[in-house]
């Protein structure tokens, strides 16, 4: 009679455990974090883009062409090419800027933002145009 070796799969030694995942209360809320996939998200278009430049047009919730320049140590944005915000950038580039919109684009003063995230080089990595509080523009790189 032969001595026969006992076949045990590895998984019912080390059953597999998957990390816990906290599901929001709300499926259909916005997640706080967004995966870093490559794109631009919202109902605006990006028309052109170059080092520190955007031209961005705006269907909702106000029309219009917004334009972000951060050339010669400047940064201005300008909507419908009325200037909107500037900032002289001698030292540093303002990842932040809060402004609100021109009168002759909103009867009420809704406030703006854009939030810029940059990799190396003064490269664009994340580009975000808030009105009021709604995210209109969302490109990431």
């Amino acid at each position: 009679m032969g001595v026969g070796i006992a076949k045990i799969h590895f998984s019912k030694l080390f059953p597999q455990t998957h990390p816990r995942i906290d599901m929001p209360t709300n499926p259909f809320s916005v997640p706080n974090e967004l995966p870093n996939e490559r794109g631009v998200f919202g109902d605006a278009r990006l028309i052109k883009k170059g080092f520190l430049y955007r031209v961005i047009e705006i269907e909702k919730p106000i029309a219009m062409r917004f334009v972000y320049d951060g050339w010669w140590f400047r940064q201005t944005v300008k909507i419908n090419d009325h200037m909107a915000w500037s900032q002289i950038s001698w030292l540093t580039i303002e990842r932040n800027a809060e402004f609100a919109l021109p009168r002759e684009f909103s009867a009420t003063c809704l406030p703006c933002k854009i939030e810029i995230d940059f990799a190396k080089a003064l490269l664009i990595k994340r580009f975000r145009i808030w009105i009021g509080d709604q995210l209109v523009y969302d490109e990431i790189l």
